[in-house]
């Protein structure tokens, strides 16, 4: 009987302005999405939680010009993924969107 093995899933350490501030476990693809879990970290606090709060608003409201400074701030911050397999694998994502416990982002 053959056996099967699979891979661990994907995992990213979120960093905002250099700390740690969650961790994405990979769940699937929706292209161009990369689909995970969202395990907050200390770092991840409410007024950082506010922000991609307000960003998601924004993307619910089709991006409207008076909402836009959600995404800018996000940005300005500093977002930055560090895979989490001993490698020194990080990149800045074009955009990453966490709510309730998920979180999707696009390289």
């Amino acid at each position: 009987m053959e056996q099967e093995y699979t891979s661990p899933p994907d995992q990213w350490t979120m960093h905002v302005g250099g700390k740690p501030v969650g961790t994405l476990i990979s769940e699937g693809f929706d292209q161009p999405w990369i689909l995970c879990r969202f395990d907050p970290m200390p770092g991840w606090s409410s007024q950082l939680q506010d922000l991609f709060e307000a960003q998601n608003e924004a993307a619910r409201s089709g991006f409207p010009a008076d909402q836009m400074w959600s995404i800018k701030e996000i940005r300005e911050k500093g977002v930055e993924l560090r895979r989490n397999s001993g490698t020194e694998d990080r990149f800045t994502p074009l955009i990453v969107y966490v709510e309730n416990g998920k979180a999707r982002f696009r390289g």
